[in-house]
């Protein structure tokens, strides 16, 4: 997780003035280079340390996403720009001859079956779940492959085109695969990503807790430690500084253990 303020004086000058002070996140900032300390901060420790520990999703993976999105794009727009091809000889909304027209749509569907066959594969690989997006895909590729195969014949006859033949193998593969694939999208309808429900993080007592922190700040360098809590102190000042706590509340800060700001906010809310 990256940190929108790199220490807690920047995050107390920025902090908002409508807005609650909790001193464990003002910690968590001082100690962000530390997801194993600031995770024993309270819940708000333990939420942020926990989204820490989420692996960023790898290139591969980016990749694969972004290929199944190009893929799903050509496989529902190459059909329809192959229909559109025929369909504006055949309703005339434009002029093409069927010499150019069904070869161009021989092409756009050729594209769209090699499309919907990568996508069936790897749809296949990856659990066979059910997917809005590529059912849509395919219902839109089996339309339009239907529409095109009525269409190719009518408008080549019309132009006199004789080699309409050759363009026809592709839109009839076009639409046996997006059939297929329909079908079986739909045979695994149930089948779909689990929803995943974040538990919340568990929090350990604040007196186990403090234990711990004592410990671990007690093992990190001297200098670290200092710079911590020089970070910690400038930014209780500035919070009191502009008005977000008050004289007794920086007192109690100060005095506090290096980590131990958080059982402060678990004070205030009994209170």
């Amino acid at each position: 997780m990256t940190f929108r303020h790199p220490s807690a004086l920047i995050w107390a000058e920025e902090h908002s003035l409508a807005s609650p002070v909790r001193l464990g996140v003002l910690e968590v900032m001082a100690f962000q280079q530390h997801p194993e300390i600031y995770a024993r901060f309270g819940s708000d420790g333990a939420i942020r340390a926990e989204r820490e520990s989420v692996p960023r999703r790898s290139v591969a993976r980016r990749v694969g996403e972004t290929l199944v999105i190009i893929l799903a794009v050509l496989g529902a727009s190459a059909p329809v720009a192959g229909m559109a091809a025929i369909g504006g000889d055949e309703f005339d909304f434009f002029r093409m001859d069927a010499s150019r027209s069904v070869p161009i749509a021989g092409v756009c569907f050729a594209i769209a079956a090699l499309a919907q066959l990568v996508l069936l594969i790897g749809w296949l690989i990856s659990g066979a779940r059910f997917s809005g997006l590529l059912f849509g895909v395919v219902v839109v590729a089996a339309v339009t492959s239907g529409f095109t195969l009525a269409g190719i014949p009518n408008i080549s006859a019309i132009d006199g085109f004789e080699g309409w033949e050759a363009w026809y193998p592709p839109v009839l593969i076009c639409l046996g695969i997006s059939v297929i694939s329909a079908i079986a999208m739909l045979l695994r309808f149930r089948v779909r990503a689990p929803e995943t429900q974040e538990a919340p993080p568990a929090v350990p007592s604040p007196t186990v807790a403090v234990s711990a922190i004592r410990s671990q700040v007690a093992g990190l360098p001297h200098l670290e430690r200092q710079a911590i809590a020089a970070d910690r102190n400038a930014a209780l000042a500035t919070l009191h500084q502009r008005g977000l706590i008050d004289d007794a509340q920086l007192e109690r800060a100060r005095t506090r253990d290096l980590g131990t700001l958080f059982v402060m906010d678990g004070e205030s809310a009994h209170k």
